[in-house]
């Protein structure tokens, strides 16, 4: 899949969170970060705020992180994840993002280098915040 306009899975996503009891997150939707780079990072999660005032952003570095901080999540609607989109699929955090209902949007070198990957989403650098 060619990468797309984000903004759309953002919009999709709007009003999902109150089809699911949520308690972490009762007004907007639950969204996962998970970047190495902390500037980057907060970038991203930045970009959701101001889309959806109301959203849970959970920001994290690595997976182990990332597992912990969705562990009382019942509803995501967008993971934002760098890491290349083979190596990921069958992880425990693809597995779990798949539970809470979630999207994959992948991030970074190895999304940006793997080709004919299905219906993969990647977010290509540099993004604007109308991409996100």
């Amino acid at each position: 899949m060619q990468p797309d306009d984000f903004g759309s899975i953002l919009d999709a996503n709007q009003g999902a969170a109150m089809c699911v009891e949520d308690r972490n997150s009762p007004a907007g939707a639950n969204y996962l970060v998970m970047l190495r780079n902390f500037i980057i990072m907060q970038d991203v999660a930045d970009t959701i705020r101001e889309y959806d005032p109301d959203a849970s952003v959970l920001s994290v570095t690595g997976p182990d992180e990332a597992l912990k901080a969705l562990e009382r999540v019942e509803y995501l609607a967008v993971a934002f994840i760098e890491a290349a989109p083979d190596a990921f699929r069958g992880s425990p955090l693809a597995a779990r993002i798949a539970g809470c209902g979630g999207r994959v949007v992948f991030v970074g070198d190895a999304a940006e280098d793997a080709v004919g990957l299905g219906d993969t989403r990647v977010l290509n650098r540099p993004f604007s915040s109308g991409a996100v």
